[in-house]
């Protein structure tokens, strides 16, 4: 059996920042940039650019961040921000596909994450125990399954 850590959270680039309330935390580092003095708009705007290939590649809630045995061994901190779905039927081999990270490797020198993960789940409704373990069958799970765009 398989089990996937799957991300639980919303990102802290897509909640109320804690400077600006009235901002996400993605517009208040982009506007921290942009009032930092001293640079000039050539190093603003690279520091953008890598500021938005940070957000495009964020964690985001459903993302099948890891695949593993069942019976692998939990951090300790691994509950509060992922939930541990088991899909009895799939072997961790084929699970395995779900959880590999999206990559642009066109230029190998510096490889270009597009977006952390290529498949997510849908976890809205689903109920789990205590420690946030989750079983479905494998016709629930491909229900479930979604591909990013």
């Amino acid at each position: 059996m398989a089990e996937f850590l799957i991300y639980e959270r919303d990102n802290w680039m897509d909640v109320p920042s804690k400077d600006r309330p009235d901002w996400t935390g993605y517009e208040n580092v982009e506007q921290k940039i942009l009032a930092k003095p001293g640079l000039t708009v050539e190093q603003k705007t690279k520091k953008l650019g890598l500021h938005e290939m940070k957000y495009t590649a964020r964690y985001q809630k459903g993302d099948i961040v890891e695949a593993r045995k069942d019976s692998a061994p939990r951090g300790r901190l691994e509950e509060a921000s992922f939930l541990f779905l088991q899909i009895p039927s799939i072997s961790l081999k084929d699970a395995k596909q779900y959880a590999k990270p999206l990559t642009d490797l066109t230029d190998v020198d510096y490889p270009i994450m597009l977006k952390r993960r290529k498949y997510y789940v849908n976890i809205m409704g689903l109920s789990f125990d205590e420690h946030k373990n989750v079983s479905l069958t494998s016709t629930e799970f491909n229900s479930r399954l979604k591909v990013k765009k």
